[in-house]
């Protein structure tokens, strides 16, 4: 070493290298002691008496390192650390608990070595002692909370098995409830059409003397279209439901089927002089069954359209954004609104309206539910009644 490192060094103070042995075997951090090969102590440490609570007449050729165990680890000492410490002359963190005078246990790791004569005759079994009273504190603490997890865990393990059970029974009812609406509605609508066929004869045939008949039938006439448009709503929904059942998920490009489903709404756009304005630079397409996009869109522009403020004309904007790792489908219109205050909790409710005023099914918000709630997303609607509504549908992946 140079003498320049020499000077970096720090001084000591000599004090430190003037130990006394004795002092450092008596209160050292652990405790010591000697042991004659019967286990009659010979020699402990002021530190171990300390934590025994005993003198140090009361223990010297009085008892054996045994007898300050508890009777487990006393048994454990004679019959499995006695034959290891002649075997290998040594055992080490074997983990007991010591008998204190007043009667309690204080666990530690005991490691000892045994001395032997020249001809190898045992002289004295050195043993050194550690307090493992904060370490067992910890391992029961974990212990605990092992126990605790797996406990919770088969707890979360049955509520999954329940939920899981409760999840397939739901899907059977609403298949069960599928499978009878679509009967109800196909078994209903020839007689209905029937019904139509008979009251539309009757208008034409049939006279009446009483005044307010004629206001009569068209009460009628008006219960009977509106229960035609229930089944039909009805109809709608299974028929979706069933061809999203039998169609794949696939790559859907959402300029393509836009511009599809305004055509399809042309003589309606036309006559209002809808515009519409496409924007999907951020995500040019969807995963998801072709018929269920078309579906989404569809029922959206057409209700875009349907309730559009009188006098203005209605402005209709899709656009798609990035939302962490999902997708955003965005459609806003510039129509009516909705007053989400009174309608928010009913807004996607089967054959709910909130412009009574304007024709309608009320299915067409229920199925845009359905299918983004199907597809792993949801929808959140902000809208003010008179300046229009958006509907920010939120798709996963």
């Amino acid at each position: 070493m140079s003498p320049d490192a020499d000077e970096c060094l720090p001084k000591l103070d000599l004090r430190l290298t003037q130990e006394n042995p004795e002092d450092l075997y008596e209160h050292a951090p652990c405790g010591y002691c000697s042991c004659l090969p019967d286990g009659t102590l010979v020699k402990l440490n002021a530190t171990l008496l300390g934590w025994l609570g005993y003198a140090r007449e009361e223990l010297v050729a009085r008892q054996a390192l045994p007898q300050l165990l508890t009777v487990g680890g006393r048994l454990h000492f004679e019959t499995h650390g006695i034959p290891l410490l002649l075997l290998y002359g040594q055992v080490h963190e074997l983990s007991y608990s010591l008998r204190r005078k007043d009667g309690t246990a204080m666990p530690v790791l005991l490691s000892a070595v045994l001395v032997r004569e020249v001809d190898g005759t045992p002289l004295v079994v050195r043993a050194m002692l550690f307090d493992i009273t904060e370490r067992r504190k910890y391992e029961q603490e974990m212990l605990r909370a092992k126990a605790l997890a797996e406990e919770r865990g088969a707890q979360l393990a049955c509520a999954n098995a329940q939920l899981i059970a409760q999840n397939e029974q739901l899907t059977r009812t609403i298949a069960d409830l599928d499978g009878f609406v679509y009967t109800a509605s196909h078994d209903l609508k020839q007689p209905i059409d029937n019904m139509m066929g008979l009251f539309e004869e009757l208008k034409r045939t049939a006279t009446f003397a009483d005044p307010e008949a004629a206001g009569m039938l068209g009460m009628f006439g008006g219960a009977v279209q509106q229960l035609v448009g229930t089944i039909e709503g009805l109809a709608e929904v299974v028929q979706v439901q069933r061809q999203l059942e039998e169609v794949a998920v696939e790559t859907v490009a959402l300029q393509h089927l836009a511009e599809e489903v305004v055509r399809s709404l042309q003589p309606q756009a036309s006559e209002l002089g809808a515009r519409f304005e496409f924007d999907f630079a951020a995500v040019p397409t969807l995963r998801m069954a072709r018929p269920g996009v078309q579906s989404l869109l569809y029922n959206l522009l057409s209700n875009a359209l349907r309730y559009a403020q009188p006098g203005r004309r209605p402005h209709v904007r899709v656009s798609t954004a990035r939302a962490g790792m999902g997708t955003v489908l965005t459609v806003q219109d510039n129509g009516r609104g909705i007053d989400l205050e009174r309608h928010r909790r009913h807004l996607f409710q089967l054959f709910r309206r909130f412009h009574p005023e304007v024709a309608g099914s009320g299915v067409g918000l229920y199925l845009v539910q359905r299918l983004v709630h199907q597809a792993g997303g949801r929808v959140e609607v902000d809208s003010t009644v008179g300046q229009g509504t958006a509907f920010h549908l939120h798709f996963p992946g």
